[in-house]
């Protein structure tokens, strides 16, 4: 009698003394009526890969959810033919098939691809719930990374709100650019003009393509020249407002700083006014920055028979695009350029060519610029300021290190200028631009962001971690919204040079 009493009593304390911290104690519960559940949550904790073959048993026999998300939380390679099997979905049970969509983009495997697809062409309703399948099916297609994916996004891009959740097409959009595949330009340029329940994806598309790169040009140029058959026909049916397709596709061609883009963007602003046509081609003809076509710039500047607002955007042009030979008209505008309408003067040009004039001017502009800023009545704490940014040119001259210390100045517009200056001043000005990214204020962001645009590329490390960075902290943020995307846009252009 007391020997079997000492055996169960061994039996007892073996059984109570199981290594909590050992897979093998938390496997053999599994499927545990009163254990199992502790056991997979064991299991995950503990990460032992020695756990996955088991997890992945257990879930064949029930499909538990639970279990499906306890072997994604592995990310190991044998699961992959399990989450294959469980992308099968409908509208109304869809929460394995999203796990499993998401889980393969941690185990990259080109078995996966075409799985993928399928479940991401799957016909649904427009507003249903299941859609995170095909969301998460396209994050997991860009992990991958196989150009087969292409295609299927093409289609998820080109697909009218009409007939889809249009946040559908906007990380379609996102996800053609990633991929990197030009054979996707022709439907990130429609992308661009696409509209759906009061949104757009006009700011991914315009990523996507910088992201792509030189491959962009040509078919922006040719949507500009309404050679795209397709766009066209788009304009037709939605009624596309008078001279967007080429204001969006000059818009475009300027980011790129596409200098082959030039003779069309001049013959651009040779044809009559149409909506923005005009403004577009100015702005890509700053941002390219070829000293040949200042001229040009400059003769709609001065032209008084042109659309004043026109004119404004010619100035802005002429400060983006930074040839010193801006600088006589530029004054003399600031001086003579008021619009005159119903026998009323109005100073909208001189003020846009007083601000060109001091964004891009250096020491010897400061002098010429301070009897006219001394002079001024009708705009009078416009000029002022317009002083004050050359001031700031006239103490550092070519002094990298001067302007660097004047981003932090009191005075937002002598910030701005330094930044303008230091924009002009090649890679030994990065760094100071780099540290400005941060820059709560927008029109000091802007110009940071100009000038990081200009001078970086894909070596550019340091500059290439703060705005992503800058992006992760400011994305959530809705008040700066335009700040996020334009660090995207620019993001995006540096890493594809």
């Amino acid at each position: 009698m007391r020997t079997t009493v000492a055996l169960m009593l061994s039996f007892y304390l073996v059984g109570c003394m199981a290594d909590p911290s050992d897979p093998q104690t938390w496997i053999k519960k599994l499927g545990d009526p009163r254990d199992g559940k502790q056991a997979v949550t064991q299991l995950v904790r503990l990460k032992d890969p020695s756990a996955v073959p088991p997890l992945i048993d257990l879930y064949k026999k029930g499909k538990d959810p639970d279990v499906l998300k306890a072997i994604a939380s592995f990310k190991d390679k044998r699961s992959v033919p399990v989450m294959i099997d469980s992308l099968d979905y409908s509208e109304d049970s869809f929460d394995n098939a999203a796990t499993a969509a998401n889980a393969l983009g941690d185990t990259p495997d080109p078995s996966a691809v075409e799985p993928l697809i399928k479940a991401l062409q799957k016909p649904l309703p427009i507003r249903t719930r299941a859609n995170i399948v095909k969301l998460e099916s396209m994050k997991s297609l860009v992990k991958i990374g196989d150009k087969r994916a292409v295609d299927a996004l093409i289609k998820v891009v080109s697909t009218s709100a009409d007939d889809q959740d249009f946040y559908l097409n906007q990380v379609a959009a996102e996800s053609l650019g990633k991929l990197g595949d030009p054979k996707a330009v022709p439907a990130l340029v429609r992308g661009l003009f696409m509209t759906g329940r009061g949104s757009d994806i006009f700011q991914p598309c315009r990523v996507s393509l910088l992201q792509i790169g030189t491959p962009s040009v040509q078919p922006l140029i040719d949507a500009m020249e309404h050679k795209n058959a397709a766009l066209e026909a788009d304009a037709k049916k939605y009624e596309f407002r008078p001279g967007v397709i080429e204001q969006k596709a000059a818009l475009m061609l300027g980011d790129l700083r596409a200098k082959e883009a030039v003779p069309a963007l001049l013959a651009e602003l040779k044809k009559p006014k149409k909506g923005d046509n005009h403004t577009g081609a100015l702005y890509a003809l700053g941002m390219i920055a070829d000293p040949s076509t200042t001229k040009d710039i400059v003769a709609v500047l001065t032209d008084a028979k042109q659309d004043w607002k026109v004119r404004v955007s010619a100035a802005e042009a002429l400060n983006l695009d930074g040839d010193p030979a801006a600088f006589g008209p530029l004054l003399e505008m600031a001086k003579k350029g008021d619009v005159v309408k119903d026998k009323q003067k109005y100073p909208d040009v001189r003020i846009a060519a007083a601000m060109a004039y001091s964004r891009l001017g250096g020491a010897a502009e400061a002098a010429a610029f301070a009897p006219v800023a001394a002079s001024e009545k009708a705009a009078k704490d416009v000029f002022d300021e317009c002083a004050q940014r050359l001031s700031v040119a006239k103490k550092c001259k070519k002094d990298v290190a001067c302007y660097a210390a004047a981003l932090d100045d009191s005075v937002l517009a002598k910030q701005e200028k330094a930044a303008f200056m230091l924009a002009r001043m090649g890679k030994p000005a990065l760094p100071a631009l780099t540290k400005k990214i941060s820059s709560r204020e927008p029109i000091v962001r802007m110009a940071v962001l100009f000038g990081v645009g200009k001078i970086a590329d894909k070596t550019s490390s340091d500059t290439v971690h703060a705005l992503e960075q800058q992006i992760d902290i400011d994305r959530t943020k809705p008040p700066i919204k335009p700040l996020v995307e334009e660090m995207r846009a620019v993001l995006a252009e540096i890493t594809s040079r």
